[in-house]
């Protein structure tokens, strides 16, 4: 049975959070009972919200939404068909990747990593550890931005995505064709091909080259696709792909782009520039697939491993026929609007509140549990002062609505005066405070404004990783932005960190008989 969203509550009950933050107007959260429940919703103008930071940045920025889709806590909260919008699996010779996947389980799930492993390769360079742990490939994709990563990546693999129009009927198109007021379900990539991403020149272009088609990003007001043609001399390699040598026609290339016509000319870059910066890329990329790589060029940083990913989906609980489920200390139901329960565990300990559904955790944290560690920054996800730790791995708080939280386990700064006596051996809270005390014994803070984001940042990372190389480091902290320090300090307290923790465990593991 559809169920249309109830109104949004009143603006009277909205508005400014905290004095750092603009209001949002509110909304109504609507979960689905099934994929006809959302893409009904979808196409009578309700945003479908996966990982939300983009959500929550255009209704930051004023834009109104009647109500909100949370499509990945649908696709894990029910044992109904709306499972396979977190679902990766191999159908009929493709790999399919539900629209609420999130960039980090694709960098490391065990299905993509065996059968297109370039995709896996590709998706460990797209934004920053906050981003990749939260955005999902939905997001990405129906945010329409030219600049963001997942389309050109997907149309240089010849990926289909898979929408619901409102009576059901499914709808395919490329990844450069994508629908607007449908509901994405996901896309099914070949399991043939490979896949050469460089974004190093953002924002001025991106290039993905597949075994058949260049993609292009950034330059062009939509992602743009040209086919490229082989020289007659070039062979073909043994799964029937072209290029080993990676004579590609670069007249042809040529061609093509000037079809396409001028690229964008802003403050970037001018379209001269653009031009050229395309022709390199392109090339490069070229000549990285014929030698059989795939990641983009000089990026080579650790990931999460599918046993090491604590938000990676489970078999979800079943459900009876028109029965909506919940996970532990989910209040929403289909329709509910206005006040919302959270119930969740903050540093350990139970909490539970009633909130407006615009309401940001990080103003959870700082306004209803007082608690100042938490830092307002950009506003934007960007800076990382607003990090907290959501089942362990690094959230942006400012962009990431209290709800997303129910049920899970959160830490924060003050994690770190648990007392040891009440927390499990070797748990977050002892790593947190290792990291704190050696970020002070190298003196790897001033103004100490950004230092809670990147203490949590890095007991994050020396959770996931025992002995992380620095190039492994600085991927992680790459976007947690400090004015003062330069970061070298930074960097080395993390590997002051690590050693401490591997001693550790050392002095408590037991001798061998």
């Amino acid at each position: 049975m559809t169920v249309e969203p109830e109104a949004a509550q009143d603006s009277s009950s909205s508005g400014l959070i905290s004095r750092s933050h603009l209001g949002i107007e509110p909304f109504t959260l609507f979960r689905p009972e099934s994929l006809a429940d959302a893409a009904v919703s979808v196409t009578n103008g309700a945003w479908a919200h996966a990982g939300g930071i983009d959500v929550a940045q255009r209704l930051r920025n004023g834009e109104k939404a009647p109500a909100l889709v949370p499509l990945r806590q649908a696709g894990q909260g029910s044992g109904s068909e709306l499972g396979v919008l977190t679902e990766i699996s191999l159908r009929d010779g493709a790999l399919f990747i539900g629209a609420a996947v999130t960039h980090a389980r694709i960098e490391s799930d065990a299905l993509v990593r065996a059968h297109r492993p370039d995709l896996a390769a590709a998706w460990r360079t797209i934004g920053n550890i906050r981003i990749r742990t939260a955005g999902t490939v939905g997001g990405n994709l129906m945010s329409l931005d030219a600049g963001y990563d997942a389309a050109p990546i997907l149309a240089a693999a010849g990926a289909e995505l898979i929408f619901l129009d409102r009576s059901g009927t499914e709808q395919r198109c490329s990844a450069a064709d994508r629908a607007v007021g449908q509901l994405l379900v996901g896309c099914e990539v070949p399991l043939e091909g490979r896949v050469v991403y460089d974004r190093s020149l953002k924002p001025v272009a991106s290039v993905a080259v597949g075994d058949r088609y260049a993609a292009i990003g950034c330059a062009y007001r939509n992602v743009e696709i040209i086919e490229l043609e082989f020289d007659a001399n070039s062979a073909e390699r043994a799964d029937g792909a072209h290029g080993t040598d990676g004579t590609v026609d670069l007249d042809a290339v040529r061609a093509a782009l000037d079809l396409l016509g001028e690229p964008l000319d802003d403050a970037n870059a001018s379209s001269g520039y653009r031009r050229r910066v395309i022709e390199v890329l392109i090339e490069r990329c070229v000549q990285v697939h014929a030698a059989g790589g795939s990641a983009s060029p000089g990026h080579d940083a650790g990931q999460l491993s599918p046993s090491d990913d604590p938000r990676r989906e489970s078999a979800a609980p079943t459900a009876q026929p028109g029965q909506a489920t919940t996970r532990r200390g989910d209040g929403h139901t289909a329709g509910n609007a206005g006040s919302v329960e959270l119930e969740m565990h903050l540093n350990g300990s139970p909490f539970e509140a009633a909130a407006p559904a615009s309401e940001m955790l990080v103003d959870t944290i700082r306004s209803r549990v007082g608690l100042g560690g938490t830092r307002v920054g950009c506003d934007q996800a960007v800076c990382g002062a607003c990090t907290v730790l959501v089942d362990s791995l690094p959230t942006a708080s400012c962009s990431t609505f209290a709800w997303q939280a129910a049920g899970r386990d959160v830490h924060t700064i003050e994690a770190a005066n648990e007392s040891p006596s009440v927390e499990p051996a070797g748990g977050l809270p002892a790593v947190i405070r290792v990291v704190q005390q050696t970020f002070a014994d190298t003196s790897a803070f001033q103004c100490g404004y950004c230092t809670p984001g990147l203490i949590l940042t890095a007991s994050s990372l020396l959770t996931h990783h025992q002995d992380p190389d620095r190039s492994t480091i600085v991927d992680w902290l790459d976007s947690n932005v400090c004015r003062c320090t330069g970061y070298l300090m930074v960097i080395e307290a993390v590997e002051a960190a690590g050693a401490a923790l591997r001693d550790r465990a050392d002095a408590h593991r037991e001798p061998a008989t």
